[in-house]
């Protein structure tokens, strides 16, 4: 399945009772995000954006933020602007293009603005009229393209009330026809608007994010697409590579349809494209990354060198390198893959990765990075084998405040097969003696906890707690096989991963046995079911969040469909299947939890399904166990506006402490 959202990395939890000078709930709510670090051809300058939370307005305000290399001088390009996202600079450095909303009051959409450099207001390129999904500059400049969903053909019917329509492989709360969407491109002054590509088929997957990632070649006489059969991600695994002519609208098959294929770059120079792609095209496997020629031939895969999954890569300036971002155990590394010669791994000076920017023309390079105890910033990188350079302090104050331990751990529970690891978070200020123990598990199964700062487990450390964040298998920070195992063993071998972690944390420090409790949001939400339901007499209390509980709500229901298929014999509806698919859900030993449980999730969730949350629920009442269910009416698979993100932290931290405190 898709990796679904784990244990929020930036959460907004109650602070009642934290100690002096501890990270509360007020260093929390300022907590700035730094996304979309772009720097500027010439090196002199980076743009990114800047994201703050107004809970007064309960929303996320994003704004773009400029910030000179040599004085690290900031100075705000964009004030009031609403969902601003995706800045590029034109090849010149003259001009800065960023997607933000509209001024349109009754139907905002999102469309490209261009921001001169020299002065003046940002002018409006786009007027996109179902919005732009993902955009891209060409190589010259001159032109851009960017993807747009049709209008339904069937309006006139729908607002007659003739508005039935045909389900496919579209999650249950869909409530019309889904269009598919297409290429257009626009001159970068707004002239010239024209759609490039039509038909049925999709150049984007509609759901949860829209998708649709497009690149030009370095010389701007093509465009790469992703060719979807249908516009909905459960059929996201039969995407392809095609190439465009935007004179013509010619378009050939570049890569066979194999797992799931996304973020397609073209080389500064020459023909080659990269690409991420599960390794093999086995979407049980990391994400793997691949380069091919103008021809579709595999000129590069990085598996051969580096058994990591791949979160993110970008080109340096020559196109004979990459740059790659990804998990390696506790911590999360940057590697510099030259496509001839030996991947390295980059000094980062304890730097925990968190997302990449992108290469200037003197070589120098742009991410984002937090450390355990200090939260994300900008950076810079004259060289891969240069020191980085903090060129942001927006978060500084964080690490004024007191801070927990956090270290690595590791264990085995497969008998030689794996070594296991995760992160083990101390008391604030503990000075020995036994302490309750809460464990955070990560969602996906494909993600990972590591050693990067998270405001939720330093607010559950300065409330007493160690707090223990394992990767069990499936996890996407140990290889190929670590992740595989999960295949065919969704609940009891993770289960093992978990326990056998929970026995290392033992053997290392005193934790009050009495008093631990267990907790997660999506899979994490998952585990957290399973373990309550298998392993009852360990857990004091629970908080499932987001729980796939049955697996069988999940792939008749849920927007990625087929994408649970891999990690089972076949399909659930095959007799010979079934009885697998309901063994390795939660809901199966539901009835044998004991721990008062506090269950969460969004109503109109088509990640995992809140009738996952209905029937443990019900399993857990009916049985005599302490629940409760607290929903919120909004989309999405966790909240994401500020105010509900903050109550569902209260909650999850409020229910662990009136049971093991």
């Amino acid at each position: 399945m898709r990796v679904l959202f784990g244990v929020v990395v930036v959460a907004l939890v109650a602070a009642l009772g934290v100690p002096a000078h501890a990270y509360d709930f007020s260093d929390a709510r300022h907590i700035v995000s730094i996304s979309d670090p772009q720097i500027s051809p010439d090196g002199a300058r980076v743009v990114f954006v800047r994201g703050r939370a107004d809970f007064a307005n309960d929303r996320i305000d994003r704004q773009l933020v400029l910030v000179d290399v040599r004085t690290h001088a900031e100075r705000q390009l964009t004030y009031d602007r609403k969902g601003v996202f995706g800045p590029q600079w034109s090849p010149d450095g003259e001009t800065i293009y960023f997607a933000a909303l509209d001024g349109d009051a009754k139907n905002p959409q999102e469309q490209v603005f261009a921001m001169p450099m020299s002065g003046g207001d940002a002018r409006q390129v786009t007027h996109a009229k179902n919005g732009v999904i993902s955009w891209y500059v060409s190589p010259n400049g001159r032109r851009i393209a960017y993807t747009m969903q049709d209008d339904n053909p069937d309006q006139k019917r729908i607002d007659a009330h003739l508005d039935a329509f045909q389900v496919h492989d579209n999650d249950y709360l869909h409530r019309a026809a889904t269009p598919p969407v297409h290429v257009w491109l626009v001159h970068a002054d707004g002239s010239a608007t024209k759609q490039l590509t039509h038909g049925a088929w999709s150049a984007a997957d509609v759901n949860p994010d829209g998708g649709g990632e497009l690149a030009w070649s370095s010389d701007g006489t093509r465009l790469v697409l992703e060719h979807f059969r249908t516009p909905f991600v459960g059929n996201a695994l039969e995407a392809y590579f095609e190439v465009l002519d935007p004179a013509t609208g010619a378009l050939h098959r570049l890569t066979p349809g194999e797992a799931m294929q996304s973020a397609p770059a073209y080389a500064p120079h020459g023909d080659d494209l990269a690409y991420l792609r599960n390794t093999g095209g086995d979407y049980t496997l990391g994400t793997d990354v691949y380069v091919v020629n103008g021809a579709g031939k595999h000129v590069y895969d990085l598996r051969t060198q580096l058994d990591r999954s791949i979160d993110a890569f970008s080109w340096n300036a020559s196109g004979d390198a990459l740059w790659l971002l990804g998990g390696n155990g506790v911590d999360r590394a940057l590697w510099y893959a030259p496509l001839r010669g030996r991947v390295h791994r980059v000094a980062l000076d304890g730097l925990e990765g968190i997302g990449l920017g992108n290469a200037a023309r003197n070589g120098a390079f742009v991410f984002t990075a937090s450390r355990p105890q200090a939260a994300g910033e900008l950076y810079y990188l004259a060289s891969p084998a240069a020191k980085p350079v903090a060129l942001t302090h927006l978060n500084a104050f964080a690490a004024r405040s007191g801070l927990a331990k956090r270290i690595g751990i590791a264990w085995n529970a497969t008998k030689g097969r794996f070594v296991e690891d995760g992160i083990l978070t101390y008391p604030l200020h503990y000075r020995g003696g036994k302490a309750p123990l809460v464990l955070l598990i990560h969602g996906g199964p494909q993600a990972a906890s590591s050693l990067a700062f998270s405001s939720q487990a330093q607010i559950f450390a300065a409330h007493g707690f160690f707090v223990f964040e394992p990767n069990y298998r499936g996890s996407t920070n140990l290889g190929d096989a670590y992740q595989h195992a999960i295949t065919n063993d969704a609940g009891d071998g993770p289960g093992k991963d978990v326990m056998a972690g929970l026995a290392r944390v033992e053997s290392l420090v005193p934790i009050d046995t009495s008093r631990v409790g267990v907790s997660g949001w999506s899979y994490g939400g998952y585990m957290t079911s399973w373990l309550i339901g298998h392993y009852p007499k360990v857990w004091k209390a629970a908080v499932s969040g987001a729980s796939l509980d049955d697996w069988l709500d999940d792939y008749d229901i849920a927007f990625y469909y087929d994408l649970d298929v891999p990690f089972f014999r076949g399909k659930p509806w095959n007799p010979a299947n079934t009885a697998e698919w309901r063994e390795q859900s939660p809901i199966a030993a539901a009835p044998n939890a004991k721990a008062p449980t506090l269950i969460m999730g969004d109503i109109g969730d088509n990640n995992v399904t809140i009738t996952n949350s209905f029937k443990l629920y019900h399993a857990l009442k009916d049985n005599g166990t302490t629940v409760r269910f607290v929903a919120y009416p909004v989309a999405g698979h966790f909240p994401s506006d500020p105010v509900r993100s903050e109550d569902v932290e209260k909650r999850w931290l409020a229910w662990l402490e009136s049971y093991l405190k």
